[in-house]
């Protein structure tokens, strides 16, 4: 569900827009966790079907465990959480930075300004091969500010454009505009040239 509008700028463009592929995102956010489930729900599952065979009120007890509620949470929690988090998962690329809605409950929005990107990476992964007929794939781009701190010092946190159509098309028109938008940020219309014989010259690495 589309709700750009309740962010974007007076005259800010919308140059590309688009929403994940619901099975490489429900699958890539809750498959590892769903079968940990099962595997936990598993083992549960043995002393309470041994006690349901001898007629002991002990299985009725494994219902009341924490362990019972943490199985059935990971077995349907994250497939839950996945499906609602999909319907309100949308990107854009406009003029100005590059806009990723989420959230479930509330909407929430992470920006990414073109002067403040660093890099940026394409991933076409195991559930895009599979689910996407390798036609889908993730953008990460990473910002001077995109770090979270741990014990062990900070750690990049890269916002994620996730399993979208053609990521290769996308990537390549994101590094095009972020780049053509720094290039009016550090040099401006006004100031450049009409003529710039060193930005298109030959580089041989091999010259001396």
């Amino acid at each position: 569900m589309r709700e750009l509008d309740k962010i974007l700028n007076t005259n800010e463009k919308v140059f590309w827009e688009g929403a994940p592929s619901f099975w490489p995102f429900f699958l890539g956010r809750s498959l590892g966790v769903t079968i940990f489930g099962i595997f936990w729900m598993g083992f549960l599952m043995i002393p309470i079907v041994a006690s349901l065979a001898s007629g002991s009120p002990f299985a009725f007890f494994i219902f009341l465990t924490p362990h019972f509620w943490i199985g059935l949470f990971m077995l349907f929690g994250p497939s839950i959480y996945s499906a609602l988090v999909f319907k309100h998962t949308y990107y854009a690329i406009t003029d100005k930075r590059v806009i990723i809605q989420k959230g479930w409950i509330g909407r929430d929005f992470e920006i990414a300004d073109f002067d403040q990107i660093t890099n940026t990476e394409v991933n076409v992964g195991l559930f895009d091969k599979l689910f996407g007929n390798g036609n889908t794939g993730s953008i990460l781009i990473s910002t001077a500010g995109s770090f979270t701190q741990t014990k062990r010092g900070p750690v990049s946190k890269p916002y994620v454009i996730s399993n979208v159509f053609n990521p290769y098309e996308v990537f390549k028109f994101l590094k095009q505009v972020s780049h053509d938008v720094k290039t009016d940020i550090e040099y401006p219309n006004q100031l450049r040239p009409s003529e710039n014989p060193g930005y298109q010259s030959d580089y041989d690495p091999n010259k001396k």
